[in-house]
Parts: C-alpha cells; structure tokens; sequence
C-alpha cells in the first residue's frame, strides 16, 4: 500500500503539474510565436502599399497647391491660361462701378438679374477681398462667407455672381461639390479635419473691352511750386571799384578781397531790388485760387449740420473737396440729399456711424464712404420734386374728369321730361298688347 500509495501520490502530481504548465503556455504565450516568412511578406507589402498612397495623397495636395484651413478643388489644367488677370484690386472695382454706371451692358445686366450697384459692389468687393492681389485668381471662399463680409443674403451673392459671370469680370473655375472619396482622404491629410463639401473656385478678370473703355484715374492736381529764377551768382556781387589811396588808407582789407568774404561791400538797395522783383514774378507765374461755388458751399454747410460725426473737422473746404472729388453734382445734389443717402446706404449695409468720441479722422471716413455710393442718378429732391409734379397731374386729372362728369349730368327739366316720355310709354304698352291679343284671337 504505501508503494501503491506513492506511486500514486507521483503520478497524480505529475499528471497535474503537467496539465496547468500546458494550460498556462497556452493561454500566456499564444500570441509569440514566430510569424511565417509568408505573413512577413503580407505586412510588409500593407505597410508599403499604405505608405505609398499617403504619399500620392501628399503629391496630390501640393501638385494642386492647397493651401490655408480648408480643401480646394483643383481646376482644370490651362483653364486659368485663357482668362485675362485683373489690373489690380483697386482698379478692378473702379473698372467694375464704371461699366455697370455708364455702359449700357452694364446697366442691362443689373435689369436682368435685379440687383442694386451698391450690393453688387459690396459682394465684388468681398471677392476681392480673398484674390491673389497680382493676378485676381483663387477666390474660394464660400457664400456663407461672401455674405457675411458684404452684409447680404445668399440670394444677392448668387445674383451678384450672375452679373459678374455676364460682364466676364468673374469667372467661375470649378463649381462647388460633394468631395470623392481620395479628395475626402487628402482634405484630411491637409489640415487634419473633416471635409465633406468644397466651394466653387472663382478668377476675377479685367477684360481688354472693360479696360479700354474705363477713362483713366484722374490725375492729383498738385499745388504749383514757388517761381525761382536761377540767376548768375556773379550778378548778386558788386562791380569792382576802383581802388583810391584814401580807400586803401581807410579799409586796408579792401585790397584783394574776395567778393564771397563778409568783409565785401554789398549794397542794399540793390538786394531789396532784386528780391522784391524774383517775388513778383513769383506771384505773376503763381495761378490764382478760384472760389469754390455757392451751391457746393451751401451742401457741405447743411451736410455737416446733419451729420454730428463731421462736425469734429470745422474746415468746410475739406468737406467741399471731398464731395467736388467723389463727383457729386451739387446743382442736383443738396446736404440733406447727401446726408439721407449716406444714412440708407449705412443702413442696407447693416453698419452703424462712429460716434465723434470713437473717430480720428473723420474726412478720411468720409470719403471712403463716398466713393462707395453712385452719385451718378437722380437725388433725392429731384425724385421728391417729380413724385410731386406727377400727382399734381394725377390730381388735375382727377378734377377734369369730375368736371367733365358733372357737365354730362342732365338737368332736372331734362330728367323731369325723359321720366314723363317714359310713364307715357309704359301707360301705352298694356292697350297695345291688348288689341294685339283681340286680333290673334
């Protein structure tokens, strides 16, 4: 028994130690073991084939020349070839105002597509705002964005897109869409977010018709430079005198003395002569200052009594130069005109004025503000004055007809005798059906 019993007592723990060594290599060491030559080759051609494709994705971002917070779509190779740069960003606005206020193309495109110049203006300016400053390309924001810098609805910038479209000042490169999917994939790799949607990719052009038949930028008439004649310096010296022994005994330094030394003899009269005579052809050569007219006066004075932010500049003639600049007719065009339309154009805008406190220059102010609104229509007063002759025509046409109806009234002895022809007419008709009756029967 006690050999049976140790016998036992070994093979029982044998057996079980070996089952729980077996168990735990199992379950600890699965995953160790040494991969095949065959599994190898498969993770290393994923790694490659995955390294390979985040580098064509690289490739493709900069071949197509991303850039910024967000993905662009590539246009169409040579399509930026064909379409003429912009001038630049100034001049292509003023370019723009010009063809849409004094040509008939122009005109007819803001009829077609019913948009005001002032908000065409705004959305091509909030364009511009995100061009190449050189070449006028790359404009690829979104609407959203374009109508928040203009302060407009989408529907005015698909509008004011229409008629940039029509006038070939904006061309659109790529139209906005859902990315595919290696887009999808290199927007991410680009900024390292989620893009599902890309906006449409803009060029502003300046058109070689739109170019030519802009008149050229005023030039800044500069205030004429004071007359001076350059004259010989000889001319400003004495004329040698004769030395005299009482000279030479009196003033020993007169003898060989340079004409340029303190010591030399200048008369006066003669420098106050010359002087006086280079001012006054100074003053001839010099153009006389016009006075500014009345009437602009008279704007500029009632404009700054409407407008407190410009009563901080009292210089009136600032004012004056400002208005004569922007081109306001002021024979048409009053102060208060001025002032009302620069109130509603702030308030389409969704802009409020500065304070006087909040303003440094307010003349600077306002001739940006200016150059942002067409002067070139009828004012305010004129169109008040022919709303006023119109419905005085209307009134006086209203009362002629009245006249005329109560001329065509009859007369009670007219109406007294057409109601007696009647009831004699009536009274008649019962006898007649009545013979009628008595001969059919």
């Amino acid at each position: 028994m006690p050999g049976t019993s140790d016998a036992n007592a070994c093979a029982e723990s044998a057996s079980t130690q070996h089952v729980a060594t077996t168990h735990t290599t199992s379950s600890t060491h699965a995953d160790t073991r040494i991969p095949q030559s065959v599994e190898v080759d498969t993770w290393e051609a994923s790694v490659h084939a995955a390294t390979q494709a985040i580098n064509q994705l690289h490739q493709y971002n900069h071949d197509t020349g991303q850039r910024g917070q967000s993905f662009t779509l590539p246009t169409t190779p040579g399509r930026e070839a064909t379409i003429p740069v912009w001038t630049s960003r100034t001049e292509w606005l003023r370019q723009l105002r010009h063809h849409i206020t004094h040509t008939t193309t122009g005109q007819t495109a803001l009829t077609t597509h019913s948009i005001s110049i002032e908000r065409l203006i705004a959305v091509a300016t909030a364009h511009a705002r995100f061009a190449d400053s050189t070449t006028g390309r790359g404009v690829t924001a979104s609407r959203q964005l374009i109508a928040h810098h203009a302060g407009v609805s989408l529907s005015v910038v698909n509008r004011a897109r229409r008629v940039l479209k029509q006038l070939h000042m904006g061309v659109e490169l790529e139209r906005g869409r859902t990315l595919r999917t290696h887009e999808y994939m290199a927007a991410e790799l680009h900024h390292g977010g989620q893009q599902h949607q890309a906006a449409s990719v803009w060029a502003l052009s300046s058109p070689k018709d739109v170019v030519e038949s802009t008149p050229p930028r005023p030039q800044q008439i500069s205030r004429p430079q004071r007359a001076r004649t350059k004259r010989p310096l000889t001319r400003h010296r004495t004329p040698p005198q004769q030395r005299t022994p009482a000279a030479t005994t009196t003033n020993p330094q007169a003898d060989n003395a340079d004409t340029l030394s303190p010591s030399t003899y200048v008369p006066s009269h003669n420098l106050s002569s010359r002087s006086t005579h280079q001012r006054a052809h100074a003053r001839h050569n010099e153009p006389t200052p016009q006075p500014r007219p009345l009437h602009l006066q008279r704007a500029a004075a009632t404009l700054i009594a409407s407008s407190p932010a410009l009563t901080k500049h009292r210089h009136i003639g600032h004012i004056c130069d400002a208005i004569q600049a922007a081109g306001i007719d002021t024979t048409h065009w009053t102060g208060h005109d001025i002032a009302h339309t620069l109130d509603r154009d702030t308030r389409q805008r969704g802009w409020t004025w500065p304070t006087r406190d909040h303003i440094n220059s307010p003349i600077a102010l306002f001739r940006w503000r200016l150059t942002h609104i067409n002067w070139t229509g009828p004012s305010p007063s004129q169109l008040r004055t022919t709303a006023d002759a119109t419905r005085r025509r209307e009134q006086t046409a209203r009362r002629t007809a009245i006249a005329h109806r109560n001329a065509s009234q009859a007369t009670p002895e007219q109406r007294n005798a057409a109601l007696a022809e009647v009831r004699r007419i009536l009274h008649r008709t019962p006898r007649h059906h009545r013979q009628t009756g008595q001969r059919l029967e």
